[in-house]
């Protein structure tokens, strides 16, 4: 009887208002090859700490660095004065950026890349289900491969410029 494809993690993030007004939801699941199953919400913290293999998960069995794989300085480093721990990864900081033209929250006084207040423009729109198969942005999260693309195209000086052209 032969079996279906090794079973895998998939990660994801959400560009949208959720729970306790944070702007980034971040999931996990693991792929069977028919489903997406044993899904779990992290907040960013814990998901760092899951994709770099900083902490075992059924995610990541062998604690690859998952980002480093995907070309991202994103990890759980350590302070050299204070030895503390702390994870961080950058392109997080400019997720937001897609889907608002301001920081939506008081004291930060930061622009987007949107061309419309809320949600993205109607071209931008278009350019998020064609790149990346995002259909609504309220609701779906960059998966898989779209998440990792998303990641890299966040810190890419070019395609911020070419996104922000959108109208």
């Amino acid at each position: 009887m032969p079996s279906g494809p090794e079973p895998r993690a998939v990660f994801g993030v959400r560009v949208s208002i959720g729970a306790n007004s944070m702007l980034t939801t971040y999931v996990c699941y693991i792929n069977t090859g028919r489903t997406l199953t044993n899904r779990r919400i992290c907040d960013e913290v814990s998901f760092i700490k899951i994709v770099s293999g900083y902490w075992p998960s059924i995610y990541n069995p062998t604690r690859e660095n998952l980002f480093e794989v995907n070309g991202l300085n994103c990890d759980v480093f350590e302070d050299s004065t204070t030895f503390e721990k702390f994870p961080s990864c950058v392109p997080f900081d400019s997720l937001w950026k897609i889907r608002f033209s301001v920081y939506p929250f008081r004291n930060r006084h930061e622009l987007g890349w949107s061309n419309k207040y809320h949600k993205p423009s109607p071209a931008q729109e278009i350019y998020l289900v064609d790149r990346y198969g995002i259909s609504h942005i309220d609701g779906d999260f960059f998966l898989d491969t779209s998440f990792w693309l998303l990641l890299n195209d966040v810190t890419d000086p070019i395609w911020i410029a070419n996104y922000k052209s959108l109208k």
